[in-house]
């Protein structure tokens, strides 16, 4: 078998480095399965909805040029017990009090009326590369006691 030793001129990029499955490649020209792959972007877990405003940054995962695709809604609590968060509203910007850009605009998570219930919500922001690397989470209408996890969901353009 010949050596598999890649030497010390490989060189491997963030989109490459996020995926978490092996990447085995014969032909050396091939861009490997992360490449602008449609992967997790970022996170923001309990997130309160308690009160309108900017609740919590989200930052992005390692990728220094991305594309949004869509954002999913899950886990909501009510008062620390999965219930309903149908009337509870967010969306992500780029500035604080939903300036900048608008990658999800607030809206309710209607479709979150079950207990432990997820949706996936698509963006709204035009098809365009984005390169800021937090995200405010803005809650528009509020819900006494609730709290829920959003994660964006995007191609790694880096």
């Amino acid at each position: 078998m010949p050596s598999v030793n890649p030497g010390p001129a490989t060189t491997q990029n963030s989109a490459l480095l996020a995926v978490m499955a092996p990447q085995i490649s014969v032909n050396p020209n091939s861009q490997g399965q992360g490449t602008n792959a449609l992967r997790l972007l970022g996170v923001a877990r309990a997130v309160n909805g308690s009160s309108t405003g900017d609740a919590q940054l989200m930052q992005i995962i390692n990728s220094s040029s991305w594309l949004p695709v869509s954002m999913l809604a899950a886990n909501g609590q009510v008062s620390g017990v999965a219930g309903s968060i149908a009337t509870l509203s967010v969306g992500l910007y780029s500035a604080g009090a939903q300036g900048g850009t608008a990658i999800k605009t607030a809206a309710a998570l209607s479709s979150n009326s079950a207990a432990n219930s997820a949706i996936i919500i698509a963006t709204t922001v035009t098809a365009v590369a984005q390169s800021f690397q937090s995200i405010y989470v803005n809650v528009g209408t509020a819900l006494a006691n609730s709290t829920v996890d959003l994660f964006l969901y995007g191609y790694d353009l880096t």
